[in-house]
Parts: structure tokens; sequence; C-alpha cells
């Protein structure tokens, strides 16, 4: 409902430090570079920072992405936001294809971001780090993340753009996708081969190939600093993709000056700590 008169507020969350009035969120569109596929965005900030924009100053910015599964990101509150958007940061999530946000057919073929399509993913987030450099950011100032397979998002999308970002956080992330759906031992790589398809037919391979991160490394180019995580226990991402990608970074560009780095947790799985106090240590690491 748009009218606010009209809603009733059945539990608030007290949040020390936290003033309403002080920030503020949009949804905006980007239109793709199709030309025609207009790409969702959710953006929150501090109004201090929104004036500095609107005064036409560039600001930090961190861009976050999913697009997988059919998944949504859902533009909710998270604390763990607050202390970037307090320091002047615009915290941006895109909606890209692949997820569910738009309905089924922004995940499914021909026009969403699975099977043959998937490179409508990346091609989504990349053009939406490009409508914020071009307004709001730079990329000195612009820092992207994605989480699994949204470390795949992450990955496919700096080797198109490495110099779009200034940072780039790869949680746990699929970014060996030919040879983990090649493998059909692997825990779960058969029940995968629904999403990205079976790199055993030749159309899916090529296609995989082309857009696999470990594959498509350029040399010669300045990546942005990268922080890689994985979980020794994770039987959804094996630790040695986090591992073997951030050594191919390192080898690809060895004159690189932004730093790569890996961070292996040996007692984690996929989802990281259960333990809250550790997910927070983790998360403010």
């Amino acid at each position: 409902l748009n009218d606010d008169t009209q809603r009733n507020v059945l539990k608030t969350k007290a949040v020390p430090g936290y003033n309403k009035g002080e920030y503020g969120c949009d949804r905006m569109e980007v239109l793709s570079r199709d030309g025609e596929t207009k790409i969702p965005i959710s953006v929150v900030y501090s109004n201090e920072t929104m004036k500095k924009v609107k005064a036409g100053e560039r600001v930090p910015l961190h861009l976050y992405g999913y697009g997988s599964y059919g998944s949504c990101c859902e533009a909710d509150f998270d604390t763990t936001r607050l202390p970037l958007i307090k320091r002047g940061m615009i915290y941006v999530i895109a909606h890209i294809r692949g997820g569910g946000e738009m309905g089924r057919q922004w995940y499914e073929a021909p026009h969403g971001g699975k099977y043959l399509c998937k490179k409508n993913t990346f091609n989504d987030f990349v053009d939406v780090a490009k409508f914020l450099v071009d307004t709001w950011t730079t990329p000195e100032m612009l820092s992207c993340e994605g989480r699994s397979a949204g470390g795949l998002l992450i990955g496919a999308s700096i080797n198109q753009a490495p110099e779009l970002f200034k940072c780039a956080i790869l949680g746990v992330p699929f970014v060996d996708v030919a040879v983990t759906m090649t493998d059909s031992t692997i825990p779960l790589t058969s029940g995968e081969w629904v999403e990205w398809g079976n790199p055993n037919e030749e159309k899916y391979h090529q296609y995989m190939m082309e857009y696999s991160p470990m594959n498509n490394v350029q040399k010669g180019k300045t990546y942005p600093a990268c922080w890689l995580t994985g979980g020794l226990n994770d039987p959804r991402v094996a630790y040695w993709e986090p591992a073997k990608f951030t050594a191919t970074l390192r080898h690809a560009n060895p004159n690189n000056e932004n730093p790569v780095c890996m961070k292996l947790d040996l007692s984690a799985g996929h989802f990281s700590a259960s333990d809250r106090y550790k997910y927070l240590r983790e998360l403010a690491y």
C-alpha cells in the first residue's frame, strides 16, 4: 500500500543508535545494454550523503547482487549495513536477471538468467555498476559483493570490467563452474544441472566456458582488490574453488598493486558460523 495511513505496524525492532529520519531509500530502474530491459535497484543512504550527491559530489558506494535460482534479494532492513551508511556510503542491491523479483520470466530462458542466457545476470550487474559510476560514484569508490552463486556473479563481473571496481568481496564463491558441474561425484552437482545445464552436453559446456570466472581471467589488467572466503567443511562450494581463483588472479597479473586475499575458515560450512557472535566477528573482519 502506498498510503501509510492504511498500514498497521504490528512489531518494530529497537536498534540502538538508529534514527529512521536520518536515512532514505529508493527503488529505481536501470536500462540494460539491450536497450529494453529495466533492471530494478534498491538504494539506501543517509540523508546527508544524498545531499552531497545532489550537490554534484561523488561518494563511496557498495553494490550487492545474487541473481540465481529464481531467488529474490529482498530490500529488507539490516542493521549490519548501518556502519557503512553512517560513514557516508550508499548501499545498493541490484535485482538482476536470474533472480525472481520480476516474476518467473526474470529467471527462465529465453530472456531471464538461466541456462544459455546466464550471461544476462552478469551483464545486468555490470550495466548497473556503469550507471552508478555515471551518476553517484567513481570506480575508485565502488565496491561490489556477492556470496555463493553471487560470488560467481562478482567473479564474472570483474572479469568483464575489472576497471569498474576498486574492491570485490567474494564469499564462498562458485567460480570453477565448468569443472565442478562436470564432476557428478561431487555432492549436489547433478542436482545443479537444472540451474546451469549439464556440461556433458556440448552446448552447455561451451557456454559455461565463456563465463566461468576461473576460465576467463584477463592478463595484463588491473583487477580490483579482492577478498575471498571459504569454508573447509562447505558441501556446496568446495574450499578449493576460492583457493584456485585466488591463485589464478595472482598468477595472471603478478604486478597488480591491488591485493588478492583469501580467508579460509577451518570449522565453517557454506553458511559461515552458526554462533551469532562469531558471525558478527566474521562480518566485521
